[in-house]
Protein backbone atom coordinates (compact mmCIF):
# COMPACT_ATOMS: atom_id res chain seq x y z
CA UNK A 1 0.00 0.00 0.00
CA UNK A 2 1.31 3.45 -0.80
CA UNK A 3 0.18 6.88 0.19
CA UNK A 4 0.60 9.35 3.00
CA UNK A 5 0.81 8.63 6.71
CA UNK A 6 -1.57 10.95 8.55
CA UNK A 7 -2.08 10.95 12.31
CA UNK A 8 -4.94 13.06 13.69
CA UNK A 9 -4.41 14.27 17.25
CA UNK A 10 -6.78 16.40 19.28
CA UNK A 11 -9.18 16.61 22.21
CA UNK A 12 -12.12 14.26 22.63
CA UNK A 13 -15.17 14.98 20.56
CA UNK A 14 -13.67 17.26 17.92
CA UNK A 15 -14.25 14.84 15.03
CA UNK A 16 -10.93 13.02 14.59
CA UNK A 17 -12.66 9.72 13.83
CA UNK A 18 -15.16 11.27 11.43
CA UNK A 19 -12.49 13.23 9.57
CA UNK A 20 -10.16 10.23 9.66
CA UNK A 21 -12.67 7.91 8.00
CA UNK A 22 -13.49 10.50 5.33
CA UNK A 23 -9.86 11.40 4.68
CA UNK A 24 -8.77 7.77 4.45
CA UNK A 25 -11.55 7.07 1.97
CA UNK A 26 -10.63 10.09 -0.12
CA UNK A 27 -6.91 9.21 -0.08
CA UNK A 28 -7.55 5.50 -0.64
CA UNK A 29 -5.52 4.45 2.41
CA UNK A 30 -6.06 2.26 5.47
CA UNK A 31 -7.62 3.80 8.58
CA UNK A 32 -6.95 2.94 12.22
CA UNK A 33 -8.55 4.50 15.31
CA UNK A 34 -6.90 3.95 18.70
CA UNK A 35 -10.30 4.05 20.42
CA UNK A 36 -11.35 1.04 18.35
CA UNK A 37 -8.18 -0.78 19.44
CA UNK A 38 -8.89 0.02 23.08
CA UNK A 39 -12.54 -1.12 22.84
CA UNK A 40 -11.45 -4.41 21.26
CA UNK A 41 -8.73 -4.95 23.87
CA UNK A 42 -10.80 -3.94 26.91
CA UNK A 43 -14.11 -5.48 25.83
CA UNK A 44 -16.06 -2.33 26.72
CA UNK A 45 -16.71 1.08 25.24
CA UNK A 46 -14.72 4.21 25.97
CA UNK A 47 -17.80 5.61 27.72
CA UNK A 48 -17.95 2.52 29.95
CA UNK A 49 -14.27 2.85 30.84
CA UNK A 50 -14.82 6.50 31.79
CA UNK A 51 -17.98 5.70 33.78
CA UNK A 52 -16.58 2.67 35.58
CA UNK A 53 -12.95 3.65 36.13
CA UNK A 54 -12.64 7.38 35.40
CA UNK A 55 -10.52 9.44 33.05
CA UNK A 56 -7.22 8.64 34.78
CA UNK A 57 -7.75 4.93 34.18
CA UNK A 58 -8.62 5.57 30.54
CA UNK A 59 -5.49 7.69 30.09
CA UNK A 60 -3.38 4.88 31.54
CA UNK A 61 -4.77 2.62 28.81
CA UNK A 62 -4.81 5.24 26.05
CA UNK A 63 -1.51 6.95 26.82
CA UNK A 64 0.88 4.38 25.36
CA UNK A 65 -1.14 4.26 22.14
CA UNK A 66 -1.53 8.03 21.82
CA UNK A 67 2.11 8.54 22.72
CA UNK A 68 3.24 6.23 19.95
CA UNK A 69 4.62 3.56 22.26
CA UNK A 70 4.16 0.28 20.49
CA UNK A 71 4.73 -2.02 23.45
CA UNK A 72 1.02 -1.99 24.41
CA UNK A 73 -0.73 -2.21 21.07
CA UNK A 74 0.73 -2.96 17.65
CA UNK A 75 -0.58 0.33 16.26
CA UNK A 76 1.83 0.63 13.33
CA UNK A 77 4.70 -1.78 12.84
CA UNK A 78 8.17 -0.28 12.40
CA UNK A 79 9.05 1.07 10.00
CA UNK A 80 5.68 2.77 9.59
CA UNK A 81 4.22 1.56 6.33
CA UNK A 82 3.10 4.18 3.82
CA UNK A 83 -0.59 4.47 3.18
CA UNK A 84 -1.88 4.48 6.75
CA UNK A 85 -4.07 6.98 8.53
CA UNK A 86 -4.69 6.97 12.26
CA UNK A 87 -6.57 8.97 14.86
CA UNK A 88 -5.45 9.30 18.46
CA UNK A 89 -6.77 11.26 21.41
CA UNK A 90 -4.54 14.13 22.43
CA UNK A 91 -5.59 14.14 26.10
CA UNK A 92 -3.19 14.93 28.89
CA UNK A 93 -1.88 12.13 31.08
Amino acid sequence: MSGPLVVLVGPMGVGKSTVGHLLAERLGVAYRDTDEDIVAEQGRTIAEIFADDGECAFRAIDGPVAGGQQDRVDFFPRPVPPGHLGAVDGGEQ
